[in-house]
């Protein structure tokens, strides 16, 4: 169970990781974070599944090129306000209430309902069903799990209905819209990562079952 209990560390790590980027503009201590060792530790181990490969190389790219920015600060929050505070079509909704697979109302009610079970309160009075909050949620699920079979099926059931079941047409948009590429590529990361993890679990469970 070691093996697995820091698997688990690194799990909540990431996804906790994705909602700090993705929340709010980044301050200029939390930018000053994002080349720290911590952070490279993180994209390495990301970098070291090969599906993210390519991913992970075109965020760090684009990191770099942020980090290079004369006023690097101020820009990537001028790219995040353009991004996500601005209502559709212009910018792209981080609420997953915006999307077709469900309604404001039923995934605010979700989440929350999600959210008290777990005694934890959305920051900044923000709307439960946005993206920074359910990874957050999920950096909760994984970090007081116990790794039994119950709590991994229960976190891929979370990641299958209100992560993918949105993500993809989110990550899309941020494409489409995000003209410097960083918070595009992070997205298409993240996505990647959460298939990947996903994909982990179920065989993980399948191993589990096999077993005599």
């Amino acid at each position: 169970m070691p093996l697995l209990s820091d698997m688990a560390r690194q799990r909540a790590s990431i996804y906790g990781w994705f909602a700090q980027i993705l929340f709010q503009e980044l301050t200029a201590e939390a930018l000053s974070h994002l080349h720290d060792t911590d952070t490279q530790a993180r994209l390495k181990a990301l970098k070291s599944i090969p599906e993210l490969w390519l991913d992970v190389r075109q965020f760090q790219l684009r990191l770099r090129t942020a980090l290079k920015r004369k006023d690097r600060q101020l820009e990537l929050a001028a790219d995040f306000a353009s991004l996500f505070l601005l209502p559709p079509p212009a910018g792209v909704s981080p609420y997953a209430g915006h999307y077709p697979h469900t309604t404001p109302h039923e995934a605010r009610k979700t989440m929350q309902q999600w959210l008290v079970r777990y005694e934890l309160a959305p920051q900044n009075n923000e709307a439960p069903d946005h993206i920074a909050i359910q990874l957050a949620l999920m950096d909760t699920l994984v970090a007081k799990s116990s790794n039994t079979a119950t709590e991994l099926e229960q976190q891929c059931q979370f990641l299958k209905q209100h992560l993918l079941s949105w993500l993809p047409h989110f990550s899309q948009r941020c494409g489409q819209r995000d003209s410097f590429g960083f918070y595009a590529t992070a997205v298409r990361m993240l996505v990647c990562f959460i298939k990947q993890d996903v994909q982990w679990i179920e065989d993980y469970l399948q191993t589990i079952k096999s077993s005599p």
